[in-house]
């Protein structure tokens, strides 16, 4: 009994030895320290803290600047409107009576469509009484006399056409003449040049006068078509009137229209103006004959239609009539800005910051350095000490372009995480938080 309680005691410290060795491997383990470590802090000014190795930093692709304080011209951000200039929007009429006709070189106008100054958009036919489809005896008279004096004008344009294709043919010969003897060596260049421009001279004349001719036998056909028939040869086209876009169609094809009827208006947004409500008594504070910055209704920067990135559209003075609104005691400021990309449609909502008349000492960052929360808080990462990292919060006043204005709350002996500034928040929160 006495040898089998002795050998079990030698077992029990044989374990207890085994244990304590692997005990001491793992602790020994442990003493090897991590890439990061974060130690948490009581302060939200200091929520987090984050030591890092040499290497660690490294790998992050961390880089720093440092805190600059200036004095800035304060601005304020207030909710505007677009709005279309006046004169920038013109509503195209029937000039008389008539019926709108298919065109097969053109699509029916719609609403949205860009168009050009000067471009044919609809094709109108007039539609005249029944007792103006007998002229009376005046208008036959000045009809036969116009006529008369069209024939004429039509005899002289074919003579005028023959004498010039006569004088194409007599230019040719002497171009090829010339040619020849320049290749035989017993002319020269000068003499080959005069000829082709006689040549071209000759040519263009006749293009002259067998348009002018055809021109004149359009318009006997018209005189010489039946009475029924004249409206429908004396068709109109409605051509728009400067360049921008269609916003109302107000008809359909084949409709008769009268005249003063609306048609189409056409609009124009190469440029827009921004009004601003402002109350009455923070006018004297701003500087309203300065340019101001488009920004998101949040102050936050304008996104880029096209290359998708933070832009900054800024706004003139508008030379605009004062008005104002005495319901809500406020006064409108107008601001025109330029809208070739269509980035602003009238209605639109939109924040304007204004330039406030003071100045104040604030914190100007690069815009990256500024990372937001789910909660919209918006925050930067420090570095406090050497490979030491904290987040801070702050509170962005505007953006300048490529940097932002907050308020003067960090230390002046710290500086701010400009690459790497998301790998730090990764790091603090993990993957995927």
């Amino acid at each position: 009994m006495l040898i089998r309680f002795a050998r079990l005691c030698i077992l029990i410290v044989g374990l207890l030895t085994i244990f304590s060795g692997c005990s001491g491997k793992i602790k020994s383990d442990a003493k090897s320290s991590p890439p990061a470590k974060v130690e948490l802090l009581p302060r939200e000014s200091e929520l987090a803290s984050l030591t890092l190795t040499e290497d660690a930093v490294k790998r992050l692709g961390i880089q720093t600047v440092a805190i600059e304080r200036k004095a800035v011209q304060q601005r304020r951000t207030f909710g505007g409107e677009v709005i279309i200039p006046p004169g920038r929007s013109i509503q195209v009429t029937a000039p008389i009576g008539g019926r709108l006709i298919e065109s097969e070189a053109r699509s029916f106008p719609r609403s949205g469509l860009q168009v050009t100054r000067g471009q044919a958009l609809l094709t109108l036919a007039p539609l005249l009484s029944p007792e103006r489809d007998v002229p009376t005896p005046a208008e036959q008279v000045q009809m036969a006399g116009a006529r008369a004096t069209l024939v004429a004008a039509q005899v002289t344009a074919m003579g005028d056409a023959e004498k010039s294709a006569a004088d194409v043919a007599a230019a040719n010969i002497n171009v090829d003449r010339a040619k020849k003897l320049l290749a035989d060596r017993a002319g020269s260049q000068r003499a080959v040049d005069d000829a082709v421009a006689f040549f071209k001279v000759a040519d263009a004349n006749l293009t002259a006068a067998r348009n002018r001719y055809e021109e004149l036998t359009s318009l006997l056909q018209k005189i010489d078509a039946p009475p029924g028939e004249v409206a429908q040869a004396m068709t109109i086209e409605i051509k728009s009137p400067l360049d921008g876009v269609i916003r109302n169609v107000n008809i359909s094809q084949l409709q008769p229209v009268v005249s003063g009827a609306p048609l189409f208006e056409v609009i124009d947004l190469a440029s827009v103006w921004v009004r601003v409500s402002i109350f009455v008594d923070l006018l004297s504070t701003l500087e309203t004959e300065a340019p101001a910055n488009i920004v998101k209704l949040d102050g936050s920067p304008m996104i880029h239609p096209t290359s998708g990135k933070e832009f900054q559209f800024t706004a003139m003075p508008a030379d605009a009539p004062p008005s104002a609104l005495a319901v809500t005691s406020s006064a409108d400021i107008y601001y025109e800005v330029p809208n070739d990309m269509l980035h602003l449609r009238p209605g639109q909502r939109v924040g304007v910051s204004i330039p406030v008349d003071q100045q104040i000492t604030a914190v100007v960052l690069p815009a990256q350095t500024i990372l937001y929360d789910y909660h919209g808080g918006a925050w930067v990462y420090v570095q406090t000490a050497s490979n030491k990292f904290q987040r801070a919060r702050v509170n962005p006043l505007w953006f300048e372009g490529e940097v932002v204005v907050v308020e003067d709350r960090l230390a002046s002996d710290w500086k701010v995480v400009t690459d790497g500034a998301a790998e730090l928040f990764g790091t603090e929160f993990g993957p995927g938080k």
